[in-house]
């Protein structure tokens, strides 16, 4: 059995001595995002601000037939670097982002047991590249696509999968699927708590949104060790219940060949 508070008191004293090194493995996920959210805001008070005191210097200029097509021509050329950000964005998000996540997950949980060590984010990319980028595509597009049916059934297999990174962290051959029915069946009963865990982060989020989101990337540093710790006890209670066994998560060596 687990509870929010142990969780996090856990959490705390594995960063205690260490808070600088994972305050890096959790940059490595959030610096893209949150480089790109910055840029993009900057870009639009560029852009945007321009065209928007032009329009109070001369209004009447605007009310014109060419005002009115040269007004459309800047908005399309606006929207087409915007679209290009987008695409970039995305491409980095799914190639670099998502492996890095698996990388974190691994830091996280062997920093737990105190073996830190900077080098195990890269293993997203070093151990199993092509399976881990699948296996964590699939799963964030199964999660889309519930999501587009309703607000709640997204969320719902948000919480089913959340357990996929670090179970690939410590398997990357694991299959996508196999990796999502273990962590189903890891989560099972634990979904509420998981999110009234989430939900008990709320307030350090929001006053992390205050600075620019600055703020946030030191709260993920706290989540991601709290999720380490749930991870390495709800991984404790699928080995009990046999609903995968430890040479399947590398945690045991594999059993002698019989010839």
């Amino acid at each position: 059995m687990w509870t929010r508070a142990l969780l996090k008191d856990n959490a705390k004293y594995a960063m205690r001595g260490r808070f600088g090194k994972c305050l890096l493995a959790s940059l490595a996920v959030d610096a893209i995002p949150f480089l790109y959210s910055l840029i993009l805001t900057i870009a639009m008070f560029v852009i945007f601000l321009p065209l928007y005191f032009g329009v109070l210097q001369n209004p009447s200029y605007y009310e014109t037939q060419r005002g009115t097509w040269e007004l459309l021509a800047q908005i399309n050329a606006i929207y087409s670097r915007f679209s290009t950000a987008q695409l970039i964005n995305l491409a980095l998000s799914v190639f670099v982002v998502l492996p890095l996540a698996v990388g974190s997950a691994r830091f996280f949980v062997h920093n737990r047991f105190g073996h830190v060590d900077l080098n195990l984010v890269k293993t997203g990319f070093t151990a199993n590249y092509g399976n881990t980028l699948g296996a964590m595509f699939t799963t964030r597009l199964f999660i889309a696509l519930w999501s587009l049916l309703f607000t709640i059934p997204g969320i719902y297999k948000s919480y089913q999968y959340c357990m996929v990174p670090y179970l690939l962290s410590d398997n990357p051959s694991l299959s996508g699927s196999r990796a999502r029915e273990i962590s189903r069946m890891m989560t099972d009963g634990e979904k509420g708590r998981i999110f009234v865990l989430d939900l008990s982060f709320l307030g350090w989020f929001l006053l992390g949104a205050l600075t620019l989101g600055i703020g946030s990337l030191f709260v993920n540093v706290y989540y991601r060790a709290t999720m380490a710790e749930l991870y390495v006890c709800l991984r404790g209670n699928a080995l009990q219940r046999g609903y995968v066994t430890p040479a399947e998560l590398n945690l045991a060596p594999p059993a002698p060949h019989l010839r």
